[in-house]
């Protein structure tokens, strides 16, 4: 009994824990948690957890705690060490006690202590709970196997699931499809409830009975899907799930068994289909009208059924069902009542967006979708496979102020009496460079006085030929667009302009091309806003560097040589391909050896030293590749062929074909040139007699030294174990 002094209150200590018993299995991860309220001390409290085996109730075995770590018994030492068991802080008074590999010993009652932190003792300080273990008996089984089936064709699969748990739980069922390391995709599933439920991919088959999960008997699931599709496609297999119910009314789910899959293949129909858009300019002005026309490409369009959306930045301006009905969203309904957007079905597979008098805001990224649709035998349509192209954007350019104008002097506007005293400066990293080296340009705008406005700048391009072309804009409110030919460039990234400082502006042209070559211009102009408040250009000026780029193939070449045409039977010979001149390491550049051999007409590929460095072997070419090796250097594209052991089979004729490759902004890959070598001819000798060879002991131990600067015109024939010796040819 403690004793307080009259009005005063103090808190008591009481631990918590997680409610038993506990059924978890053997081998599973169990937490059981602990609470501690009403101390005294620091907020941070330790736990200390113990067990009460059931061969030993009344003794304690002590396992892990926070605070020392000698306080495991020998028995959970090494799990402890391991990480196997651990204590988890959820907060300063809260914690977890981790069991990972569930073992059927560590059943028993479990104690939570918490060292006293307090003045006094007063409260509790520890609680406890009893875990059951209990086998694992849960199992899932399926027959693993490879299914060939065709679209539209039915498809059933059997799950055995069952438990020999004496505890009361509840079992669920589920049928996944995974695609190679996709994330699995749940067909349809049974829950521990006896609810059937489907994934948003599966959801609407379901409702329709398109997809079904039937259990027969006592232990047998089958998932039934009645007409496949080639999105169906993948690998199909059941997961089984025991649950239990804890003391607190909630469930847990103490053990998951999946089965081995059925590897299920559908190959498509005629049904296939595909969707391109087309529009015939992408850079308009405003007032212009602008058609997009959606294609559809497919077999017997007319018996089948298809719904077409219109999309603008991604957001919906009309949808079109089977009947060819347009349905608009309020926004583009509107303008389509006064005549200015047309959306329409203008024949099987042609679907059309008008929009007349353009305005600056319908400048963005346009798109239709696709999506084949399947009448139900209730009449009701089902979405089947979507498809839509690549995005379309255009750009909607005021009137007056895409075309340049550049005075020949200053302009005074009566209104505001405002000139311009602005010069311009262009510079470039480069003035000469290899084709697909970047380009950076800098326009730089210099004023005198305090800067009146804003400016607009344009980029042009005044190539060899004088035709001149926008590369891009930036507007006078720090809007950027590209010109119409460079579109598609810069959404790769591959032209960029920014806005440096206020009155600096770059140009950045990245893996150039040849026909980026030219004269650069910026043209700046100033605005100032009048006093009626509308903007008035006070002036413009124009500055330019002239760029030249090199093309890749310019000088492109390459030679074949060999130090060793007469090649002695057995013996090695190396090939030189020769590439000039010495690229970049950027630019690939793909090697061929050919051969020709002795007695035949024609080449025939033997190995090529590919673009990204891989070698692949021709399809006559088994009897070099165990003694031919294929080097190509570091430093330069130059590929050594080395044939060791040379045999009748390697005499021949020889060449070296290269193509030079570059990678465009779209990460294609485009063939600038080809080059082929000149012919090298190899000759095999068979072994002669040892005079032709230097210093060597020959079989019938003659010791041959041959001292000249040339091949003897006949074969010398030594038959008798003499010292020969000769000094001339």
């Amino acid at each position: 009994v403690v004793c307080l002094p009259l009005g005063v209150v103090s808190a008591q200590r009481q631990v918590t824990v997680q409610e038993g018993p506990l059924y978890r299995t053997e081998g599973s991860h169990i937490t059981i948690w602990c609470n501690v309220s009403g101390y005294q001390g620091p907020s941070e409290q330790n736990f200390q957890w113990s067990i009460y085996l059931p061969s030993a109730p009344e003794r304690e075995v002590q396992i892990v705690s926070t605070v020392d770590s000698s306080f495991p018994y020998a028995i959970y030492t090494q799990r402890v060490r391991s990480g196997k068991i651990y204590v988890e802080r959820i907060q300063g008074n809260s914690a977890l006690l981790h069991i990972t590999e569930l073992q059927a010993r560590d059943a028993g009652e479990y104690e939570c202590h918490t060292p006293n932190t307090d003045e006094r003792y007063f409260g509790s300080y520890s609680a406890k709970m009893n875990l059951v273990v209990i086998p694992d008996s849960l199992q899932a089984t399926a027959v693993p196997q490879t299914l060939h089936k065709v679209e539209q064709d039915p498809l059933e699969l059997s799950c055995e699931v069952s438990t020999e748990s004496d505890q009361h739980s509840h079992l669920s069922v589920s049928w996944l499809r995974r695609k190679g390391g996709e994330k699995p995709v749940e067909v349809i599933s049974l829950s521990r409830d006896f609810i059937l439920h489907s994934s948003s991919e599966y959801a609407q088959r379901q409702s329709l009975g398109e997809v079904r999960l039937d259990k027969l008997g006592r232990t047998t699931f089958r998932l039934t899907i009645f007409h496949l599709q080639p999105s169906d496609q993948g690998e199909f297999y059941c997961e089984a799930a025991e649950w239990i119910q804890d003391p607190d009314g909630s469930w847990y789910a103490m053990t998951r068994k999946r089965s081995e899959g059925a590897v299920v293949n559908v190959q498509p129909t005629d049904k296939e289909f595909t969707v391109r858009l087309e529009t015939d300019k992408r850079l308009h002005t405003v007032g212009e009208t602008v058609e997009f026309r959606c294609i559809l490409e497919a077999q017997n369009i007319p018996d089948r059924y298809f719904a077409v959306s219109w999309a603008f930045n991604s957001s919906l301006i009309a949808t079109m069902g089977p009947n060819a009905v347009p349905v608009l969203n309020s926004e583009f309904a509107h303008r389509e009542a006064k005549g200015q957007l047309k959306v329409a079905k203008e024949g099987d597979g042609v679907f059309v967006l008008k929009i007349y008098h353009l305005r600056q805001e319908d400048s963005g990224k346009y798109n239709c979708r696709v999506t084949e649709r399947e009448k139900t035998v209730t009449g009701e349509f089902i979405d089947k496979e979507s498809k839509r192209p690549k995005n379309i954007p255009i750009v909607v350019l005021p009137l007056n102020n895409w075309v340049v104008k550049v005075p020949q002097q200053h302009q005074i506007l009566p209104q505001g009496h405002l000139e311009s005293s602005i010069s311009v400066e262009v510079a470039s990293n480069a003035s000469v460079i290899l084709e697909g080296e970047d380009l950076h340009f800098s326009c730089s705008v210099r004023t005198v006085g305090r800067l009146q406005g804003r400016f607009s700048v344009i980029w042009q391009l005044v190539d060899r030929q004088n035709r001149r072309s926008n590369v891009m804009w930036l507007d006078r409110d720090g809007t950027v667009q590209p010109g119409s030919s460079y579109w598609e460039r810069s959404s790769f990234g591959g032209i960029q302009m920014e806005q440096v400082q206020p009155n600096s502006f770059s140009l950045g042209i990245f893996n150039s091309r040849k026909e980026d070559e030219g004269q650069y211009e910026c043209h700046v102009t100033e605005w100032v806003r009048a006093v009626d408040g509308e903007w008035q250009i006070v002036g413009e000026r124009r500055a330019s560097t002239l760029v030249s780029i090199t093309a890749l193939e310019t000088g492109f070449a390459v030679t074949a040589i060999s130090r060793t045409p007469g090649v002695t039977y057995s013996d090695s010979f190396d090939l030189q391909c020769i590439i000039k001149p010495h690229y970049p390491s950027r630019v690939p550049v793909s090697v061929t050896w050919r051969f020709q051999p002795v007695g035949t007409v024609e080449f025939h590929d033997l190995v090529t030293f590919t673009r990204d460095g891989g070698v692949q072997w021709g399809d006559r070419s088994s009897t070099f590749r165990t003694r031919t090796a294929i080097e190509k250097a570091e430093s330069s594209n130059n590929v050594r062929l080395s044939i060791s052991r040379a045999s009748d089979t390697e005499a021949g004729k020889y060449q070296c074909v290269a193509e030079l490759w570059r990678r465009n902004y779209n990460n294609t890959w485009t063939r600038l040139a080809e080059r082929t070598s000149n012919l090298l001819e190899i000759r095999v000798l068979q072994p002669g007699p040892c005079l032709y060879r230097r210093d060597v002991l020959c079989p019938s131990h003659v010791l041959c030294g041959l001292y000249a600067d040339s091949f003897l015109p006949e074969p010398l024939t030594v038959t008798t174990p003499l010292l020969f010796t000769s000094s001339s040819s």
